[in-house]
């Protein structure tokens, strides 16, 4: 994997980066967590999140390629979704349409369906994830 020169700031938790894979230059995001600045809850979230992510096949949830640690850190390389976030697109926009709102709709519900089949609660839901 190399390194883009491309940051994507999300969070003061973890940090994101734009990455290229050696397969044909597919992009990958990869989220870095510093165990140091991790409470303990938030690492038996992160591994959770890696375990949920490991296990979960939909095409609107975003894939987990892989997962390892350092001493420091934890990585998680994840599909790289070029259009971002809700959030930062309904900062954009300030407003969507009827159809964009049904559309976003759908792909939540059908995204949240499939967790709650597999007996996964998702209780973070926000416009930033």
């Amino acid at each position: 994997l190399d390194f883009l020169n491309c940051s994507i700031p999300l969070s003061n938790v973890f940090l994101v980066r734009k990455i290229k894979g050696s397969d044909a230059g597919q992009l990958y995001a990869m989220k870095v967590l510093k165990k140091a600045t991790l409470k303990v809850r938030d690492r038996v979230r992160s591994k959770m999140e890696r375990d949920i992510l490991a296990e979960v096949n939909h095409p609107f949830i975003v894939k987990l390629h892989y997962a390892f640690q350092t001493e420091g850190k934890l990585y998680l390389i994840l599909d790289f979704l070029r259009g971002g976030d809700l959030f930062t697109r309904l900062s954009k926009e300030v407003m969507f349409t009827e159809e964009d709102v049904k559309f976003y709709l759908a792909e939540l519900a059908l995204a949240l369906d499939h967790l709650h089949g597999l007996g996964i609660i998702y209780r973070d839901l926000k416009p930033e994830k």
